[in-house]
């Protein structure tokens, strides 16, 4: 067995799960029902917490079969132990390629995962500049002030900023051709072209459905800042004219 490549993977992925799991946390309690927008102005602004804590579940997962598949892979691991992790999460017809495939960090799934890493610790960087006000819910705190420096001071929406991008990074690592998804759940054609142009497929249709989302919110948000701050806020619009990209979008 070849141990450097899947220590290599073992050691990315769990740097990855690790910021991903924190940035998904939600850093504040919820907020009081005084302080929620009220009525919910579309699905995107329910059930944020209950979504974020879904979401750590599938990425733990997620890391957990990435991780033990590389390490199943190594001399470290005991045989029987190895034989049995290959056993149940490896259903691919040639499971010596796929344990190979996926204990191999392609340049691919790097990029993804480094994306994930951005992405999370822009997040946190919104948690700390925010710190009480940052909450899962659309709500306006008791004493709320409207944050415009920072990473607020460059577009108005950074903490979605990050979302797209980890969100995006995730995708691109789910459906890379060395992850367990792909290469070992036995869910995709075994043919080269059908395959490529199906995870494609599902990633475009995925971020898509996600940056629908968040415009959504996106606008509930700036319309209860927008009626609460009434002048501050459009002043600082007119200051930081960009939601998520400076001088783009």
């Amino acid at each position: 067995m070849n141990a450097p490549a899947p220590i290599w993977k073992m050691v990315f992925m769990a740097l990855v799960g690790s910021i991903f799991d924190y940035s998904l946390t939600a850093p504040q309690p919820p907020p009081a029902s005084k302080e929620l927008l009220k009525p919910p102005r579309s699905l995107a602004t329910r059930f944020p917490r209950a979504s974020a804590e879904f979401g750590k579940l599938l990425i733990r997962a997620w890391v957990l079969a990435e991780i033990a598949l590389p390490f199943a892979n190594t001399d470290i691991c005991p045989p029987s132990l190895s034989k049995r992790i290959i056993r149940l999460l490896v259903h691919s017809q040639q499971p010596n390629d796929a344990v190979a495939r996926v204990s191999t960090l392609t340049p691919m799934f790097f990029i993804g995962g480094c994306m994930i890493i951005i992405g999370s610790l822009l997040r946190v960087a919104c948690f700390k500049a925010l710190g009480r006000f940052f909450t899962y819910e659309l709500s306006v705190r008791n004493e709320h002030k409207l944050i415009t420096s920072g990473l607020y001071a460059f577009v108005r929406h950074p903490s979605y900023t990050g979302a797209l991008c980890f969100f995006f990074g995730q995708y691109l690592c789910f459906f890379e051709e060395s992850s367990w998804l792909v290469a070992c759940s036995g869910l995709f054609p075994r043919d080269e072209y059908v395959r490529t142009c199906l995870v494609w497929g599902i990633r475009a249709t995925l971020y898509s459905t996600f940056a629908v989302y968040m415009h959504r919110r996106m606008n509930d948000e700036d319309a209860m800042l927008e009626k609460h701050f009434g002048k501050e806020w459009k002043d600082w619009k007119r200051r930081v004219p960009y939601r998520i990209l400076p001088w783009v979008y």
